[in-house]
């Protein structure tokens, strides 16, 4: 996701999080409902009728990426910033989660969990000593720190990196860690919405449904960690950012002084990823969860793929349909009816050229659950051609999308995020420089035309995790799909199964 949409999406998440009844609710005494506070005075001379006038577009300044090459084959991006002396360096590592062998789906995340827990060199207390020396954080993947200490926390790095000891008491304790969390998401509605979702879209098996659970984390040991380091953390996995106060000589220098005799070993990381089956239907599956006081919806489809033309198209189509807090569906359902907090709806892009997904979510209230679905189904039927886009809300998404940017390269963190995201989706060195131009080169109706292409109402897995004796009569009354009961996996489960799936 790029980062101007990452940040439209906090600053949702952010009004969602804000209760109605915080918002809402009159203060109640003993003597009743409470009077209105008295409006303070209007301030002489402020007219509150005219919209006050908009400071100018902030100009979108992106710092030029250079990119260069260590002698052992590793990509170095390099972006001057030396408006304060700090630094920010991130290794990106192309060892994702797919390469967990069958049956031990968490190997990538605990190798990686692992790399702070001592090296062949120093303890972990060492490590934390030497981290609380420089008085910044740094991590195996990387670090931000003022520019005079960027040698000591090169170091440091390549230490994690490079020479990890992985101590069988530290796996252990990170283990027991991931399993008691593993214990508490399956009492998170959302999480459990998730896991059905991945199963009903993907299948069962898919790399995109494959996830980490107990028996997986118990059938790892050190051994495999030592492997799928040994295999997949080599310098041809790897590539390095590098933003802030410093020049690309100077990265350069310190990089290949540290990095650059990382030997070659292992294996380039390559796996498939097989496009599954696509949905006949749109179904509901219902996943049970009794005395839920609210439901989650996820009404999602597979997406398209990161490279698509039509990205730009889509991105302010759905920031009409649920990627602002001013979209059709958070104004909808929280807004007009009053059953959620809010609603969004958003297209994940994968890192590969694979197939991506869209999601439009909700948490609602239980006996709204049936009148939530009415109401995302008709904004999904409408922005995929019922309801077209209109011109103002055309201009107004325009305007998140292009006046947003400026703020997305404020931090050199921001800075390097940015080169990570060019990176990680092999996108043009000039993606950031050029992208006010390719958003202005949209019109209304290619948005249009991209909606109504990637959003298909006929063809959603619609997951709804609730209370299945209060909402399940009336799901079915509503004929809009099939209602299926399920377990976490998306499978049915028996006509006369009324448990509760869990």
């Amino acid at each position: 996701m790029a980062p101007h949409t990452t940040l439209r999406a906090a600053l949702l998440l952010t009004a969602f999080a804000l209760p109605l009844s915080a918002q809402q609710a009159p203060r109640v005494t003993k003597d009743g409902p409470a009077r209105p506070a008295a409006q303070p005075p209007r301030t002489s001379g402020l007219d509150r009728s005219k919209p006050p006038t908009l400071p100018p577009t902030p100009q979108l300044r992106v710092p030029v990426i250079e990119t260069r090459t260590l002698s052992n084959g590793i990509t170095v991006a390099v972006l001057e910033n030396h408006e304060i002396p700090v630094v920010n360096v991130r290794a990106l590592m192309d060892a994702p989660a797919v390469l967990d062998p069958q049956g031990k789906e968490g190997v990538a995340a605990l190798t990686f969990a692992m790399l702070s827990e001592g090296t062949k060199t120093r303890t972990a207390e060492q490590l934390a000593d030497a981290f609380a020396e420089l008085g910044t954080t740094v991590s195996p993947t990387g670090f931000l720190t003022i520019t005079k200490n960027v040698d000591p926390a090169l170091e440091l790095m390549r230490d994690q990196l490079w020479e990890p000891s992985f101590p069988q008491a530290a796996l252990d304790r990170i283990r027991a860690n991931q399993v008691a969390n593993l214990r508490r998401l399956k009492d998170q509605p959302t999480y459990l919405a998730g896991r059905v979702l991945a199963n009903a879209l993907y299948g069962t098996g898919h790399p995109y449904e494959r996830s980490t659970s107990e028996a997986s984390l118990g059938a790892i040991t050190r051994d495999d960690l030592v492997a799928f380091h040994s295999t997949y953390v080599r310098p041809q996995n790897v590539k390095f950012v590098v933003a802030g106060d410093i020049t690309p000589a100077q990265a350069m220098e310190k990089l290949e002084r540290v990095f650059g005799k990382w030997p070659a070993g292992g294996q380039k990381a390559r796996y498939e990823v097989p496009a599954p089956t696509p949905l006949a239907q749109t179904t509901i599956y219902l996943f049970d969860r009794p005395s839920s006081t609210q439901s989650v919806i996820y009404a999602a489809s597979t997406g398209p793929r990161r490279d698509v033309p039509e990205y730009y198209a889509l991105d302010l189509a759905n920031t009409v349909l649920g990627g602002s807090f001013l979209s059709r569906l958070n104004s909808n359902l929280r807004e007009t009816h009053g059953y959620a907090y809010g609603a969004g709806s958003g297209f994940t892009y994968r890192r590969r050229p694979e197939i991506g997904q869209f999601t439009a979510s909700a948490q609602v209230q239980t006996d709204k659950t049936d009148s939530s679905v009415v109401e995302i189904m008709n904004e999904l039927r409408g922005i995929a051609g019922g309801r077209p886009v209109t011109q103002a809300e055309f201009d107004l998404a325009m305007s998140n999308a292009v006046k947003g940017l400026p703020l997305a390269f404020e931090t050199v963190s921001q800075i390097a995020g940015a080169a990570t995201t060019i990176l990680q989706d092999s996108l043009p060195l000039d993606y950031y420089s050029t992208i006010s131009q390719k958003y202005e080169a949209v019109t209304v109706a290619d948005v249009n035309a991209a909606a109504k292409r990637y959003i298909d109402p006929g063809k959603l897995a619609i997951v709804i995790v609730g209370d299945r004796k209060q909402i399940e009569q009336k799901l079915r009354a509503l004929n809009v799909a099939p209602v299926v009961v399920v377990d976490e996996q998306a499978k049915p489960l028996p006509a006369s199964g009324g448990g509760s799936g869990r």
